[in-house]
Formats: C-alpha cells, sequence, structure tokens
C-alpha cells in the first residue's frame, strides 16, 4: 500500500488528539497543516513533525503535497471546505456533522460523485474494534433479536458563550456535536427511525445544550439516549436483546472494552489493546478504500450519513433550532421529510 499524504485544517483539540493517533495509522504521513493562525499552524507542525504549515486554508487545499485532507474546523466552516476540498480533486474525511443539514450533505456527496472524488463523514466510533466486536455479536445472534438500545454521551462544556459549543453562529449546541454518536449508534443496528419523540433544554445562548431522544421503528425496537453539555454520566450503552445484552464500557464511543451478557448470567468480556483513542482506524479506512479506488466507504458510507443528517434535522426542527442562514423550508430544501409521518412530542424548556 503506498503512502498517503494527509493534511489537516484546523489546529484545535480534535485536530490535535487526530494527529496524536497519526503515527498509529497503516500506511499514511501527515504532510501538512493549516490555520488562519500562523503562530498556531507553526506550533502544530512543531509538536507533530509536520513539514508544511500554512496561513490560510485553500493554499494547502490546492497543494501538491497532499493527497487526503481531515477537516477539524467548526461545523459551519465544513460546507465550503468540503466543496472546495472536491472541486481541486483532495480526498476528505471531513469531522463530524458533515454538514449543518442534510440538504448541505447531500450537494457535496453529488458533487464528489459528479468528480469522482473520495469523500467520508469522520464518524470514527464506527471503525472502532470494539463496535465492529458488538456488529459481530449482533449478526451472529449471539444475544438473540435486538429490541433496544441506550447510550448518552454527556460531559461538562465550557460556558463561553463564544466558545464554539455554545455558539449559535458556529453550529453549537449538544445535538451535532454529541448527541449524533448516540443516534449513530441506534441507525448503525437499526436504520433510519419511523418515529421521534425528543424533549430538549435550550440555554441562554439560544443551542440546544441538553435532550433526551427516542426513537422507534415500525418493527418493533426503540431506542432511548440521551446528549448533554451540562451533566455528567457513566456515558455507557447497552444493546438488549431476546437471549441477553452487550454493554460497551464507557466511554462507549471510544471504548477498548465490551461485554456480552448472556439470559443465563453467563458472561463474556474482550478488551482490545489499541494505542491512543482510536481516530487511526478511520484514517487506516480511508487509505483502504483509496488504494481500492472507492470513492466511498462500504462500511460509512455517503447514505449511511444522509440518513443520520436527515434524523439530526428533524430532531433540531422540532426543537426550533435553526443555524443563520438555514432554511428548511425554503428551495432545496429536503422535501422527502413528511412530518406528518412522524410523532412529534413538542416540549422545550428555556434553561
Amino acid at each position: 500500500m503506498k503512502k498517503v499524504r494527509w493534511g489537516i485544517i484546523g489546529t484545535g483539540q480534535i485536530a490535535h488528539l487526530f494527529a496524536s493517533d497519526f503515527c498509529h495509522v497503516k500506511a499514511g504521513e501527515l504532510r501538512a497543516v493549516a490555520s488562519r493562525d500562523k503562530v498556531s499552524a507553526d506550533n502544530f507542525s512543531a509538536e507533530f513533525d509536520i513539514e508544511c504549515a500554512f496561513v490560510d486554508y485553500f493554499s494547502l487545499i490546492n497543494s501538491h503535497e497532499v493527497d487526503a485532507i481531515y477537516i477539524a474546523t467548526p461545523h459551519v466552516y465544513h460546507y465550503d471546505l468540503v466543496k472546495a476540498c472536491i472541486l481541486a480533486g483532495k480526498a476528505v474525511l471531513c469531522e463530524k456533522p458533515f454538514t449543518i443539514n442534510e440538504t448541505q450533505s447531500k450537494e457535496l456527496y453529488d458533487l464528489a460523485l459528479e468528480h469522482n472524488v473520495f469523500v467520508m463523514e469522520a464518524m470514527w466510533t464506527r471503525f472502532n474494534p470494539v463496535i465492529e466486536q458488538v456488529l459481530e455479536w449482533v449478526e451472529e445472534g449471539e444475544i438473540g433479536t435486538l429490541h433496544s438500545i441506550q447510550a448518552s454521551l454527556s460531559f461538562l462544556a465550557p460556558t463561553d458563550p463564544s466558545h464554539r459549543l455554545m455558539n449559535i453562529e458556529l453550529g453549537g449546541g449538544a445535538l451535532l456535536d454529541i448527541g449524533i454518536y448516540p443516534v449513530f449508534l441506534a441507525q448503525l443496528f437499526f436504520g433510519k427511525p419511523d418515529f421521534i419523540q425528543n424533549q430538549a433544554v435550550i440555554g441562554d445562548t439560544d443551542v440546544d445544550i441538553f435532550e433526551q431522544i427516542l426513537l422507534g421503528w415500525e418493527s418493533g425496537q426503540l431506542a432511548s439516549l440521551e446528549a448533554s453539555l451540562i451533566s455528567c454520566n457513566p456515558n455507557r450503552a447497552i444493546l438488549s436483546g431476546s437471549k441477553g445484552y452487550i454493554e460497551i464500557d464507557s466511554e462507549w464511543f471510544k471504548a477498548k472494552s465490551c461485554r456480552m451478557v448472556a439470559a443465563n448470567d453467563q458472561e463474556r468480556a474482550i478488551a482490545f489493546d489499541f494505542p491512543g483513542n482510536g481516530y487511526q482506524f478511520e484514517v487506516d479506512e480511508v487509505n483502504r478504500c483509496l488504494e481500492e479506488g472507492l470513492i466511498q466507504s462500504p462500511n460509512y458510507s455517503w447514505q449511511d450519513s444522509l440518513e443520520l443528517m436527515a434524523t439530526l434535522d428533524e430532531i433540531r426542527q422540532d426543537m426550533g433550532l435553526f443555524y443563520p442562514g438555514e432554511d428548511f423550508l425554503g428551495e432545496g430544501a429536503n422535501n422527502e421529510v413528511d412530518v406528518h409521518e412522524h410523532h412529534h412530542e413538542h416540549n422545550h424548556h428555556k434553561h
């Protein structure tokens, strides 16, 4: 496998975690980083021994030094940056959420198809060995018929109103940043839900800071999900079946261990001794796809990403949370979503 030359756009916390794990990637080389702040770009390149540091994003996108680009900027910048990468013919791994809504995502995937360029939403959890193991157990019927999933992701976020998580201008809020993970887990096993209910708490800066979501499927499955920027939680996930259950240990979205408990209380635990946080696995997947000439991953497809965004859009519309410049009902909106088909609970609390 030839070494894929990677560039990173953005130098925040997620970019640091990604770069820290890059030394565990099977066939890739970190060649460039871009930040709009020169000091930040220089410091990042020095810390991770990266050859090229750019002070504007588009110089990196158009550089002949990189084959693939990881986008780690706040959500609202994803659309323009992914679009520029596609037009420059660069493979893209864009941090989740891929964009702020399904309409934007669909435009980009259509563009990638037109230009024959690889694009993937950076749903790194999908490629975690623990998630792979849980998928295998469920597919093999180890816990019988899977009936329900419980998953939460909570932490205490900075309260500074200008912080990206609290700033509506930057696509802030709990749902798109961390709620996306539990919804992803539910849809990984059950597909797009037929029914959506949610209770949301909207904070002082008009973004969601806490929500509980109930998803339902016509075939009888349920998922009970929670995301919070204001409370602590064990952050475990439990998958319940007719013959037993699987528990993914804390923090489930980057877990290194899980266990299966049968109805007779027999337990089987498994642990994976991988280094770092596990960002290397999504990079390995991109590199593998590039080697095979694919433009999307069969393991986390554009359709998977679009269905996830569609669910998040519905939950946000129900909350009444819209980002600047968004028009769900206007031209280019996703007309496939018929709210009359879904059962909604319209309950919102101001925090």
